[in-house]
């Protein structure tokens, strides 16, 4: 072959090197500054519980989810809520034995909810009464019934004040919110290209799924708290 015509070739696959290598890094970089901080900026939530008080009839306590971005990008909140259940002194323990459960190995809490008749509240908007808090089942309640917003460095407090029967022993609660901004099917798509060509670990499919936090706490006799009036 001519040496000129070897030449030619060389030149040809250093352009098409270059072009791929400037592909690659541009599917990067969209991939970390536009996508993975712009849509769904890193977030970390918690939940904690505070008995306020003692009845004859209730133990009132307050459930605290927080919520803090440790993104660059503001994170958009949506459908957060809050499920409780609980376990009585006189409840045998038990462990959830359903191979198929996802909660297989776990205790098991067998009562749902709170006090019997709970209703949501209201607030007044535009001369409507709206649900402030929103029952959605047996147990889980939606605690912002609106889209909310948590800037960049910021940890979010969401609290909710509730009661148990003064026969809990043992509450397991568990918070989750959705991302308002989810990628599209077609940047997911890019996202497994990027992943089956090695430029990323991820493929972020997870984020179409709630993210979640449960945590489990002692609320009996034992757990000290504020006496109410009876």
């Amino acid at each position: 072959m001519d040496p000129k015509d070897i030449k030619a070739w060389i030149d040809v696959a250093q352009g098409v090197i270059t072009i791929a290598a400037t592909l690659l890094a541009g599917l990067w970089a969209w991939i970390r500054f536009v996508l993975e901080r712009g849509l769904m900026p890193a977030s970390q939530m918690d939940i904690s519980v505070s008995l306020l008080g003692r009845s004859a009839t209730a133990t009132i306590m307050e459930v605290e989810v927080q919520i803090g971005n440790k993104g660059s990008s503001a994170l958009v909140v949506t459908d957060l809520r809050i499920r409780l259940r609980y376990a009585d002194q006189d409840d045998a323990i038990r462990l959830i034995d359903q191979p198929g459960e996802s909660a297989y190995g776990h205790v098991a809490f067998p009562h749902a909810g709170v006090l019997d008749g709970i209703g949501a509240k209201k607030r007044e908007v535009k001369g409507k009464l709206r649900d402030e808090v929103v029952q959605l089942g047996s147990g889980e309640f939606l605690v912002v019934p609106y889209d909310t917003f948590v800037q960049p460095g910021v940890d979010q407090m969401y609290s909710f004040v509730t009661a148990l029967p003064p026969t809990a022993a043992y509450l397991l609660a568990r918070a989750s919110f959705r991302y308002q901004l989810r990628p599209s099917d077609a940047q997911l798509e890019i996202l497994g290209i990027g992943r089956e060509l090695g430029i990323i670990q991820y493929s972020l499919k997870h984020v179409k799924e709630p993210h979640t936090v449960e945590k489990s706490f002692a609320v009996g006799l034992g757990m000290q708290s504020l006496p109410l009036n009876e």
